[in-house]
């Protein structure tokens, strides 16, 4: 499948890049990541237990976990991601690190209640690829916004996308003063695509689209786009908003919006 314009959709994306994002935690080597779909009739029910459940870690403030929510802001927008870090695969053999900021009886209602709410769920270990991306600088914290591209590898065509993101794509992102990007890969639990993510504060930030054409030169540009658009399958382009109160991080803001 032929990805039209995919280069010019990452320098969209990844533009609004002076944003903050993760910052005061370790980073971690690899992710869980739940994917929650929450019956429209249970979404408040789900707001408010999730409320508890951050209200609960923030008291502990630990300074080496954290627990990121995000929800979709368009497409359907009951969609949730829940982020925890993992450090390695062994530590899923041992007990979750949160579940001491919470009595056992409080964790088995939760359960309860949760399986009410939840229409579907998927849970997937991610690797982060920081080889991929561009680290980010000083005291940082979750952006409001995550543009996320999700792309889709065809079969054999891993190598050829990991040397041309490497050799190509970031040095151009970087010619463009690009501050931010983060990238990690499913590796269990789901298909293996790439997901490229960057901040933004507001929408207003993707009306102005630059191109890496001029920073890269129009043939090189070019060159790279067409290596892409050939080893692209599938691409997919999301926004989701951080839900600073359902959410704990160490060293961000409070906040009480969940739309």
């Amino acid at each position: 499948m032929k990805i039209i314009l995919l280069v010019s959709a990452f320098a969209a994306a990844f533009l609004a890049s002076a944003v903050p994002s993760f910052g005061q935690a370790p980073a971690p080597t690899m992710l869980n990541v739940a994917h929650l779909r929450i019956k429209p009739e249970h979404l408040q029910d789900f707001l408010d237990l999730e409320r508890q459940v951050a209200g609960q870690i923030k008291k502990g403030a630990p300074t080496d976990l954290f627990r990121v929510v995000y929800r979709g802001t368009v497409g359907n927008t009951t969609d949730f991601e829940v982020l925890t870090p993992l450090r390695k695969f062994a530590d899923r053999d041992g007990e979750n690190p949160l579940n001491k900021y919470a009595t056992e009886q409080e964790r088995v209602m939760r359960g309860a209640r949760l399986a009410q709410y939840e229409q579907n769920v998927q849970v997937t270990i991610d690797r982060t690829l920081p080889d991929f991306g561009i680290a980010p600088q000083g005291q940082l914290v979750p952006p409001t916004f995550t543009h996320i591209i999700r792309l889709r590898v065809r079969n054999g065509g891993n190598e050829e996308f990991a040397a041309l993101v490497k050799n190509d794509l970031v040095p151009g992102l970087k010619k463009e003063d690009v501050k931010l990007l983060l990238v990690r890969r499913t590796v269990l639990g789901g298909v293996g695509d790439y997901f490229f993510a960057t901040g933004m504060e507001k929408w207003a930030e993707m009306d102005n689209p630059q191109s890496l054409s001029k920073a890269m030169g129009p043939e090189a540009y070019k060159k790279m786009e067409d290596k892409l658009n050939s080893l692209i399958t599938l691409r997919e382009d999301t926004i989701w908003r951080y839900q600073a109160d359902l959410s704990y991080y160490p060293g961000a803001a409070a906040s009480t919006s969940s739309r």
